[in-house]
């Protein structure tokens, strides 16, 4: 078997054997395999893992008793997944062409270890001050420019070499704990070092590893610590069923909650992958309506014109609560350039599709610079910047200083500079400089400090998504925004650890604002069952979830909830009554809604729903008046000229409904109901001619003949109380339908 997919799928259904303790099937599997790869240690760990099984079922079987016999079950598990690992990647490595394998034949001759790059970086440190401290002008930069050069190429080596590395082993983990802590070490590489390991994971499994980013995120640099929780998390969602066969690390996890920061650390990188999700909406928002709409308002500035929203026809269905404050924000469609800095203020990333087309240039093909922090003092930035021009170049002051764009977009933005001629580049530059000050107090109303946690994940996980998402070679890896769930409660590892009131909320906050009904709902549902928090806006929200997800029982519960713990809100009492009216229950919608019209006796949309409900329960003097009414307040209201229409169709009184029909039928655009039901009227005063001509204008409308008829046949009962009998519907069914074709 020598096809990639196909390896990779034949392991992964090894794994899932492991996940669902199908020991014995899962050793079968790998010994068909094992005999293709010469590494004699594999061949070792899995003779060795297959003999001890055999001996524990012998035992077993003899009744035997053997208090650590789970234990040992567990551990030859955790065995054969090692084995099942490595010799997939032991298979692939002799002649998969992607790159993670083609790399790592390209540097399997690199003897270099962690040790030796410790003492290269190192040097490049000192190397660089001395450099500064003895030469000055020309000679300076050459030798810094030298000295550059060498350490970028050491540091595309380095990150390539640790990323294709095989299992680690204490020597090596060793190294890489002295490099970590050595202070010699410039900060950029050694995260450098941690996303080298936390991609190497990603794509092969390895304790020792996974091991080292938890030492990683002790490290006082914020750069370095954050990248590595950012990796352990991902490592964790990515693999959870795996971990759990870990002791290690698992405790090594429970130790980490001693550290007073992990849990809003874990908290803040929980909300950005969650925000992640957004970027292909800001993708499509920026693509299809900021921009166009940009484009057209500057073209059509002095044309534009308002359409205003017809209140009569909300239905409630997706007006949160105005009392939620915490995460809404108003992103009204006209204010588009105002929505995007909205949308970038909270972090969401919106220039992914801006800079996707700036990631072509030869810089991006090293794999490091993927990973690389940005840097002004990298060779890439002083070809555009030059150390004195940074110094008073508001460009780099500002922009690139800014917490807005992740790094892999600092350096695009920066290559793109460069093809930029220098005529043009300079007057680029002297007219951003001419705003500096005014920029300076834009600055001070924004939060740009690049050291803060959030900062540091928010970039780190923009510029993972960047590789995923654009990288050339980027269906050779495993999407992890695309193929692993962000939401931490999926994840049996990582939920426990926000597992408290607090943590819940905010997460289910934000997946609320977000509009994710379903993850929220489920969140706020645990909150409300373990009695964590008994105010009436959670119960508010837990039914407008369910709402959404059109689980009306439920949603009433939540909002009678709501109701016994803030009485007669307007916003519970109004979505008590919708839900009750979609469940076909008007005898208890109505009180709802009547209550509601006491807050706001004028508002069309209630009493709209409140004579429909009154309609339904036959109190149609009660409709009436609400009708009326709305046509007193709104005279061109559509919907409530079909109500009254209705209505005095019911009541008989047919003058009056043919007024109302008359006016309908004159819109601009009627409904094909509206031709059904004038049709109804018309019969009910034996006007039978007038009434096939009329349901027949329908149907054309409707543009589906047996759909049309079906809602004639829907309304049997009522017309059979104006003596029209079911033969009588059928053959005006087929007069319908006799009209129908020979209008084709």
């Amino acid at each position: 078997m020598n096809n990639v997919s196909q390896i990779k799928e034949y392991h992964a259904n090894i794994g899932k054997m492991l996940e669902q303790q199908q020991l014995k099937q899962a050793i079968d599997a790998l010994a068909a395999f094992i005999k293709e790869v010469p590494e004699w240690d594999l061949h070792s760990l899995f003779d060795e893992t297959q003999t001890a099984y055999r001996y524990m079922l012998q035992y077993f079987s003899k009744g035997v008793s053997d208090p650590h016999r789970e234990q040992l079950y567990t551990e030859l598990i955790r065995k054969t997944f090692i084995v099942n690992e490595r010799l997939m990647r032991a298979r692939l490595e002799l002649f998969s062409s992607e790159v993670y394998y083609s790399t790592m034949r390209q540097y399997r001759n690199e003897n270099r270890r962690i040790s030796d790059f410790q003492l290269i970086f190192e040097s490049f440190t000192e190397d660089m001050a001395m450099a500064r401290l003895l030469n000055e002008g020309d000679v300076l930069k050459k030798q810094t420019d030298a000295l550059r050069a060498v350490h970028e190429e050491d540091q595309n080596t380095f990150f390539c070499k640790v990323w294709t590395s095989p299992v680690w082993n204490a020597q090596q983990v060793e190294e890489a704990r002295n490099f970590i802590g050595s202070v010699l070490v410039p900060a950029n590489d050694t995260a450098l070092f941690v996303s080298a390991v936390t991609m190497g994971v990603l794509q092969i499994f390895d304790v020792q590893k996974i091991n080292f980013l938890f030492d990683a995120y002790a490290h006082t640099n914020p750069q370095v610590s954050q990248r590595a929780l950012v990796g352990i998390v991902l490592i964790c969602l990515t693999y959870g069923h795996r971990i759990a066969y870990e002791p290690d690390l698992l405790n090594r996890l429970q130790l980490l909650q001693e550290n007073p920061e992990f849990k809003r650390h874990l908290l803040n990188i929980q909300i950005q992958l969650l925000r992640s999700r957004e970027t292909k909406k800001a993708d499509r928002k920026m693509r299809d309506e900021i921009i166009p709409e940009v484009m057209k308002s500057s073209r059509n500035f002095d044309r534009s014109k308002f359409r205003l929203i017809n209140p009569e026809e909300d239905l409630f269905t997706d007006d949160k609560n105005p009392e939620w404050k915490k995460w809404e924000e108003n992103t009204e469609l006209t204010h588009k350039i105002q929505e995007l800095g909205d949308m970038q203020m909270e972090g969401i990333d919106v220039y992914m599709s801006t800079f996707a087309q700036l990631k072509t240039f030869p810089f991006f093909r090293n794999l490091c610079n993927w990973f690389y922090p940005f840097d002004p003092q990298h060779s890439a930035v002083l070809r555009v910047f030059p150390e004195e021009e940074q110094k008073n170049n508001f460009i780099v002051n500002h922009i690139l200083a800014s917490s807005f764009f992740c790094d892999s977009d600092k350096y695009s933005f920066c290559l793109t500079i460069e093809n930029i001629p220098k005529a043009q580049r300079e007057a680029f530059s002297g007219n951003l400089t001419e705003q500096n000050e005014m920029f300076k107090e834009m600055q001070k109303t924004i939060a740009t400090d690049r050291d803060t946690a959030e900062v540091i994940v928010r970039q780190y996980v923009q510029d993972l998504y960047r590789f995923y998402k654009i990288y050339p070679r980027r269906h050779e890896f495993n999407d992890v925004f695309e193929n692993v769930d962000l939401n931490f409660r999926n994840c049996a590892v990582l939920q426990p650890f926000l597992s408290d009131a607090g943590s819940m909320r905010t997460v289910a906050e934000y997946l609320f604002h977000k509009e994710y009904y379903g993850e929220a709902e489920s969140m706020f549902a645990q909150l409300a069952d373990e009695g964590a928090a008994t105010d009436a806006e959670l119960f508010q929200k837990l039914g407008f979830c369910l709402q959404k997800k059109k689980e009306y029982a439920r949603a009433i519960e939540a909002y009678l909830k709501a109701d016994l713990r803030k009485p007669d809100t307007l916003w519970t009492v109004r979505h008590l009554a919708q839900c009750y009216k979609l469940t076909k229950q008007p005898e208890k919608a109505l009180p709802y809604y009547r209550k509601a019209l006491e807050i706001q006796p004028d508002n069309t949309a209630l009493l709209l729903h409140t004579g429909e409900c009154e309609a339904e329960l036959r109190s149609y003097d009660d409709a009436f008046a609400r009708f009326f009414k709305v046509e007193y307040l709104k005279p061109d209201s559509a919907r409530a000229w079909r109500d009254i229409a209705w209505c005095s169709f019911v009541t008989r009184k047919h003058e009056q409904a043919d007024k109302y029909y008359a006016r309908l039928l004159e819109q601009d655009k009627p409904e094909a109901t509206d031709f059904l039901n004038a049709a109804h009227n018309e019969w009910a005063q034996q006007r039978t001619e007038q009434a096939a001509q009329l349901y027949i204008k329908g149907c054309r409308m409707q543009n589906d003949t047996e759909a049309f008829i079906a809602l004639l046949m829907n309304d049997a009962d009522e017309l059979a109380q104006k003596g029209i009998t079911a033969q009588d519907l059928t053959l005006m069914a087929d007069v319908i339908r006799y009209g129908m074709q020979s209008a084709d």
